[in-house]
Order: structure tokens, then C-alpha cells, then sequence
């Protein structure tokens, strides 16, 4: 477990976790909440259970991932 969480003292890592973490929000934004021209939530779970036929639990773990 310690070798999956260690991290180092790089500069360059901590600029990649940011980046990563900055392109990722918007794009969880937009399924959950509706931001940056999003479906939100409800539209988002309708999408997936209705046209994808993915069952609403998978749905629900998708979107909060």
C-alpha cells in the first residue's frame, strides 16, 4: 500500500496532478452539476440509462467517479 500512495518531492509531478486535476473537473462538472454547458445530472442519468441501456446504479457510480 505504501508503494501505491508514495509520492515524490518533483516539481514536475505536482504540476502534472494539476493539470490532470484541471482538465478533469470540467468534464465531472458537466455530468454532475451541468456547468460548462452540461445535461447535469438528471440529463446525464437519462442518457445513460435510456439511450446507452446502462443500468441506473452503473449510471450513478459513473458519474460520481
Amino acid at each position: 500500500m505504501n508503494a501505491l500512495l508514495r509520492t515524490d518531492d518533483a516539481w514536475s509531478s505536482l504540476v502534472l496532478r494539476v493539470m490532470l486535476g484541471v482538465v478533469m473537473f470540467p468534464h465531472g462538472a458537466q455530468k454532475l452539476f451541468g456547468w460548462f454547458g452540461g445535461n447535469g445530472f438528471s440529463g446525464t442519468m437519462g442518457f445513460f440509462t435510456t439511450q446507452m441501456n446502462i443500468p441506473a446504479v452503473v449510471a450513478f457510480l459513473v458519474i460520481m467517479a
